[in-house]
């Protein structure tokens, strides 16, 4: 038989709101690593634009 879905919010409340909120600490801890791996990637980017520019490489 197939179970219903988001049928854990059927469940105890206080469990439904546990749940919710280890939900959204993982959402948290996800979106801070992914903005630090985008400000790496941009500095990364910048980084190497700046030696292209110093060696007069830089198309432009």
């Amino acid at each position: 038989m197939a179970t219903v879905p988001f049928s854990w919010m059927w469940k105890d409340p206080a469990e439904t709101i546990d749940q919710i909120r280890t939900l959204r600490a993982d959402m948290a801890k996800e979106e801070k690593r992914l903005k630090e791996q985008d400000v790496r990637r941009k500095a990364r980017r910048i980084r190497k634009l700046t030696r292209l520019a110093k060696a007069g490489k830089l198309k432009g």
